[in-house]
């Protein structure tokens, strides 16, 4: 059923719709202006096309913002630290080095120089966990290399003829050649036993007195990260 409506002075090119009053309200039946009795619109129609208007202007910008978050190119990615690089092109030069050797006097050469550059290696990674400048690295590095000998000694690939380098090495070398002998006497075995012992506690007395020579110029934090990788207790 339409309705007319009774405001006349519509203007040109308006629509008209039904009064607040009457029960048209609400059922988007269609109202004719009696001013333009020929322009019947739907209020089901009209708020249809304003649905479809803001949804189109919502997609348009999702999409815009969409495009603006697609990811670009990958980035190849980064070579490492140079230091890294040194590191790992002076292992490949011992492994090339140990390929070429000739005898296995060389390889055990080759072998020695390599786990001391690994030993180096190991003291001078503390430096940046320690957290010191060129200056004090300088003072504390020597205090802390002592420590680290008597705390890791060093088991160089050595031959018959090549001579230990500390007490306790040799001790320790003289008590395992007596037990590899088939029937070693009981009082060889005490003799050799008590010297590497005698060797043994000389060494735990050196390593107690760097290691309170190395507290003496480290603060807490620097003791504690010490205590973690073993060389103060």
């Amino acid at each position: 059923m339409k309705q007319q409506c009774q405001n006349t002075s519509t203007k040109e090119g308006r629509v008209c719709y039904a009064h607040q009053q009457g029960s048209g309200q609400g059922t988007g039946e269609a109202v004719v202006c009696k001013a333009h009795p020929t322009r019947a619109i739907s209020r089901r129609l009209v708020l249809g096309s304003s649905g479809w208007a803001m949804l189109g202007v919502l997609s348009g910008s999702a999409l815009g913002q969409t495009e603006k978050k697609e990811p670009g190119p990958k980035k190849p990615a980064g070579q490492p630290p140079k230091e890294i690089q040194e590191r790992m092109e002076k292992s490949k030069a011992f492994a090339e080095r140990m390929r070429n050797a000739d005898s296995m006097e060389e390889r055990q050469q080759i072998m020695n120089e390599q786990m001391a550059w690994q030993r180096q290696q190991a003291v001078d990674d503390l430096k940046e966990q320690l957290g010191l400048s060129d200056q004090e690295w300088s003072v504390i590095k020597p205090r802390l290399q002592t420590v680290y000998n008597l705390v890791h000694p060093a088991t160089p690939m050595m031959g018959r003829n090549e001579p230990p380098k500390t007490e306790l090495e040799q001790r320790t070398r003289e008590l395992r050649e007596l037990l590899r002998e088939d029937a070693p006497g009981a009082d060889q075995i005490k003799a050799k036993l008590t010297a590497f012992r005698a060797a043994r506690e000389k060494a735990n007395q050196q390593l107690a007195g760097a290691r309170q020579s190395l507290r003496q110029v480290m603060n807490l934090r620097q003791e504690a990260v010490l205590a973690l990788n073993g060389l103060l207790d």
